[in-house]
C-alpha cells in the first residue's frame, strides 16, 4: 500500500478530533459510582507517578519503577518486569494531562450509559477485561512488527476507552451523538449531530490507517509510541466480551434495546 497515501488520509483523520459532548438518551438510572471511580484511580496514578513519587525516589529510581509498569511486549513473552500485570498497570499510565484528559473525557460520557446497563460492579470487571484483550492485540501486533519487535513501551487507557466505546455501539448503534470539534486544543464552536456507528467509525478508521501505516514504515526503522493496535484489539473486546457481562433479555432483544434499556 502506498505509504504517502496512507500518511495523508491520516493526516486528515487526525487533524480534527470530534470530542463527544451529548446524546439523545434519558436520564442516567444509577449513579455512575464505577465510572467515576476509574476517572479518579487513574488521575490519582498520574499525580503520584509524575509528581509525588520524584519527590521520594531518586529519577533513576523512578524510571525503573515506572518502566516496570509499562507494557514491553517481549518483556511479557519473556516473564520480564511485571510480566501479564503490566498489561493491567500500564492501562493506568499516561504521558501527559493532555493524554490522560482527552482519555477520560471519553469515557465519562460513553461509560455512564453502559454502567447502567450492566451495574457498577460487571461495568468494572467489563472494563478490565478490555484492558487485557487490548493489550493482548498490542503484545501480539508488536511483536509481528520485524524493525521493534516488541521493544516498544507503550502505555495509557486508549484500548479500554475504545472497548467501552464500541460497547456503546453495540448497545445504542442508531443513537445520535452531538460531537465537538478540537483543531489540536482550539474548540470549533459548532456542535456536530452523527450516529454512534459513524463516529466509532470514524475513530476506527483512524487507527486502522495509523497501523497499516506503522506497518509499512517498519520497513525503513521508523516507529511511533501511539497504540494503534490496542485501539483495535479494544473495539474486537467490547464488541465480544460484552456478551459475558449483558442480561440474557438484553441479548436475546439487543435490536429493541434502544427502546427498552
Amino acid at each position: 500500500m502506498d505509504i504517502l497515501f496512507l500518511f495523508w488520509l491520516l493526516q486528515i483523520l487526525s487533524f480534527v478530533f470530534l470530542l463527544p459532548i451529548k446524546d439523545d438518551r434519558g436520564r442516567f438510572r444509577s449513579f455512575p459510582a464505577m465510572t467515576i471511580g476509574i476517572v479518579l484511580l487513574n488521575t490519582l496514578v498520574h499525580v503520584f507517578v509524575y509528581y509525588i513519587l520524584p519527590e521520594l525516589v531518586d529519577e533513576n529510581t523512578q524510571l525503573d519503577i515506572l518502566f516496570q509498569m509499562l507494557l514491553v511486549p517481549i518483556d511479557i513473552v519473556n516473564g520480564e518486569g511485571l510480566g501479564a500485570l503490566s498489561m493491567i498497570t500500564s492501562a493506568f499510565l499516561h504521558s501527559s494531562w493532555m493524554h490522560l484528559i482527552g482519555n477520560m473525557l471519553i469515557l465519562f460520557f460513553f461509560s455512564r450509559k453502559l454502567e447502567d446497563v450492566l451495574g457498577p460492579l460487571k461495568f468494572g470487571l467489563f472494563y478490565l477485561t478490555c484492558v487485557f484483550v487490548s493489550s493482548i492485540g498490542s503484545v501480539v501486533a508488536e511483536l509481528a512488527l520485524p524493525a521493534t519487535q516488541g521493544t516498544i513501551p507503550s502505555l495509557g487507557a486508549s484500548g479500554a476507552v475504545m472497548g467501552v466505546v464500541a460497547a456503546y455501539l453495540f448497545l445504542y448503534p442508531t443513537q445520535r451523538i452531538r460531537t465537538l470539534p478540537l483543531i489540536g486544543i482550539f474548540p470549533v464552536p459548532l456542535l456536530i449531530p452523527m450516529p454512534a456507528w459513524a463516529f466509532i467509525l470514524y475513530t476506527v478508521a483512524h487507527d486502522i490507517v495509523g497501523g497499516l501505516l506503522e506497518q509499512e514504515l517498519q520497513v525503513y526503522g521508523y516507529t511511533t509510541l501511539v497504540g494503534w493496535f490496542a485501539h483495535l484489539g479494544g473495539v474486537i473486546a467490547g464488541l465480544t466480551c460484552l456478551y459475558l457481562f449483558l442480561p440474557a433479555e438484553i441479548i436475546h432483544y439487543r435490536r429493541q434495546i434502544g427502546e427498552e434499556v
